[in-house]
């Protein structure tokens, strides 16, 4: 009994801690999605309003030129309401506080579990028989909610420094190539910028590519 309840422990332990964090990760990368959305939304109401202003003020009054912007505002104004149409569909808001929830109730199934682990008055069996409680808490909670992506758990696991995050050799040749840290580098950016690249685009890249062009017409 003594090694199936250290097993159990361990199997659970890891369940437990992997789970919590890769369900905060989740929590933190939707909060920053919303805010960037929202970011991207009001900047392409932005450009809409702006270029509707070039022919009431008179700054653009060639028919030609003044064609070729009306088309621009017409592609910016189709580009903001699929944008929002597609992003109001998403939900982050609610996504991420049904991640918080699930993480938080994991995380205090993670700290019974640790209080179980360091009770010295509790013998082998009990302390099985216990976490065989978490072990079903833990299912039925899993139960209530979404998957995380896989992007939450690989981030999880390069900032811990696990398994190919830790150790990832590739021989090449008769040279042993440690790609542990490019695997981390390449984790971590996706997770902070590459999954928001289409915002960006939308908030720095597309303002610039519309000055860019105004400025040539003018």
């Amino acid at each position: 009994m003594r090694i199936q309840s250290q097993n159990t422990a361990n199997e659970l332990y890891d369940r437990l801690w992997k789970t919590k964090s890769a369900r905060f990760n989740a929590y933190h990368r939707l909060n920053k999605t919303q805010y960037l959305s929202s970011y991207a939304t009001s900047f392409l109401s932005v450009y809409v309003i702006v270029l509707a202003l070039f022919h009431p003020y008179d700054i653009i009054s060639e028919e030609k030129t003044l064609n070729v912007l009306n088309l621009i505002a017409t592609c910016v104004s189709i580009t903001l309401l699929v944008f929002v149409l597609m992003e109001s569909s998403m939900q982050y808001n609610l996504k991420a506080e049904k991640f918080h929830d699930c993480a938080k109730k994991i995380g205090k199934l993670f700290k019974k579990f640790e209080f179980i682990k360091e009770d010295a008055s509790l013998d082998e069996t009990k302390k099985y028989h216990k976490y065989l409680q978490i072990q079903k808490k833990y299912n039925e909670i899993i139960d209530l909610y979404e998957n995380h992506r896989p992007i939450d758990f690989n981030f999880f696991q390069s900032t811990n420094k696990l398994k190919k995050y830790n150790e990832d050799n590739v021989k090449f040749l008769w040279v042993s190539i440690n790609l542990a840290t490019y695997n981390r580098f390449r984790t971590k950016l996706k997770y902070n910028h590459l999954i928001y690249i289409h915002y960006y685009i939308v908030i720095f890249i597309l303002p610039i590519i519309l000055i860019w062009t105004i400025s040539q017409m003018i």
